[in-house]
């Protein structure tokens, strides 16, 4: 019997591999090096990191329509609900479309050549989409490059920031409209947000009416020039009726700061906190003579202060039953506040004065995003993409912090979404370990360091 023996080459192993060996163990040996060479240089976070704090969330309130936060607004204020309007919201609808190309025209439509004119005023809109009660009121709100979130809650914003202007609030807690329509338009960067509002009961009866000012029962009050088809309508047809009186701010949820509104209520200031406001019922029975109007933090007055009424107004908008107390510098977040209105109720039947007082508190919200509250020098830790709303007290910004200078490393990208009196609302975008350094322009802040983790 032949065997066949294979032997293994001199110093080497079956089949010619024993090279593998060492070289596995050289192989191994670089990667460990290079794991641990890795570990040393990676850049460590710095020990004095910060993180955000958190801003407001949606609540109850998160989910709900434009509509529907509008009447939760008016709800807590202790007015009654808008009804849909069909009409009002295709008027709304086109004017938020011609507002997109022309945020400038605001209440008008000055550009007939427009696809998406439909009538130079407000009459002129409601008219082409049916409505019939020439009472109807409009409230605009319109921004470029607006904050980064979603439709639902941009809408909310909108009506937030019109509730701080307060020749808007007074029209959007208006007792005597009952229903509205809101259009929304989002193009070329531009949003645009527009509510009509009117009254059910009127729309009704002018469709109806065949009165003129020659055949109407004297002894009925009635309104005339209320309608399109030139009709009266009497007054016991189409009230509704209201509160005594109105105050606002209420609520959990208030906006802090007022920015901006055309005409502007304090034409010599960029910004002030938000007001605090009460309007009585024209129809009441009593004159309304504004004894004392305070604002307080806890036990602390609230001081830097101002009070506008029908003589102060410098717009002369507001009626005698109309009363605004402007905080001159903005509200603190979540902090609770609390009004008191004191005046002398006049009669208008013997003239006495009765003197009483109105008081309601009310709490600040959260900042909408997630944020740092800034002495200058943090290093704060931020999630690429991720909105974040940079705060420097205002004692040190004086309310023009909404400029930044800044510069980069990585591949950060600093993405500036909004900016307020006392800081901006930013993002970066990059990969970790990448981040921006920015301090507020013109100022002797030290500068804070956005880094990506």
């Amino acid at each position: 019997m032949n065997h066949n023996r294979h032997s293994a080459p001199p110093g080497g192993t079956e089949g010619g591999k024993g090279w593998l060996r060492p070289l596995l163990v050289w192989v191994g040996l670089l990667v460990t090096l290079l794991l641990l060479f890795g570990f040393m240089v990676r850049p460590r976070p710095p020990e004095n990191l910060i993180y955000p704090k958190t801003g407001q969330t949606g609540g109850e309130t998160g989910g709900m329509d434009a509509l529907a936060y509008l009447n939760h607004l008016r709800g807590e204020a202790g007015l009654g609900a808008f009804a849909r309007s069909p009409e009002l919201t295709r008027s709304a609808a086109a004017h938020a479309d011609y507002l997109t190309d022309f945020p400038e025209d605001m209440h008008d439509e000055n550009h007939p050549e427009s696809r998406f004119f439909s009538g130079k005023e407000l009459g002129d809109r409601v008219k082409k989409t049916g409505y019939q009660y020439l009472g109807a009121q409009e409230n605009v709100s319109t921004v470029s490059n607006s904050e980064p979130v979603g439709k639902t809650l941009q809408q909310h914003l909108h009506l937030d920031g019109l509730m701080t202007a307060i020749y808007h609030r007074f029209s959007l807690l208006d007792a005597n409209s009952d229903e509205a329509g809101i259009g929304y338009t989002v193009r070329n960067g531009n949003h645009a947000f527009v509510v009509n509002q009117g009254n059910s009961r009127a729309n009704k009866r002018c469709g109806q009416t065949k009165h003129s000012e020659e055949d109407v029962e004297e002894y009925r009050s009635f309104y005339s020039s209320a309608c399109q088809n030139g009709g009266i309508i009497y007054a016991d047809e189409v009230d509704i009726a209201a509160p005594d009186y109105v105050a606002y701010p209420v609520g959990k949820r208030v906006a802090t700061m007022f920015a901006n509104e055309t005409p502007n209520p304090l034409p010599d200031r960029k910004f002030s906190g938000n007001p605090v406001s009460i309007a009585f019922n024209e129809e009441g029975g009593d004159e309304i003579e504004m004894l004392s109007f305070e604002l307080f933090k806890g036990k602390e007055k609230v001081g830097n202060t101002r009070i506008l009424d029908a003589e102060t107004d410098p717009n002369k908008l507001f009626t005698p039953y109309q009363f605004a107390l402007f905080p001159l510098d903005p509200l603190a977040y979540d902090t609770e506040y609390r009004a008191v209105f004191r005046y002398a109720a006049i009669s208008k039947e013997d003239g006495l004065a009765r003197e009483k007082k109105v008081e309601w508190a009310f709490r600040t919200r959260k900042p909408n995003f997630d944020y740092f509250n800034l002495q200058g020098g943090e290093n704060m830790a931020v999630q690429s993409g991720k909105p974040h709303y940079l705060r420097w007290p205002l004692s040190l910004c004086k309310g023009d912090c909404d400029n930044v200078s800044y510069s980069s490393y990585g591949d950060a990208e600093l993405v500036i979404h909004e900016s307020l009196p006392d800081g901006v609302v930013v993002s970066v975008k990059g990969s970790r370990g990448s981040g921006v350094r920015l301090a507020p322009e013109g100022k002797s802040i030290p500068e804070s360091a956005l880094l990506i983790q």
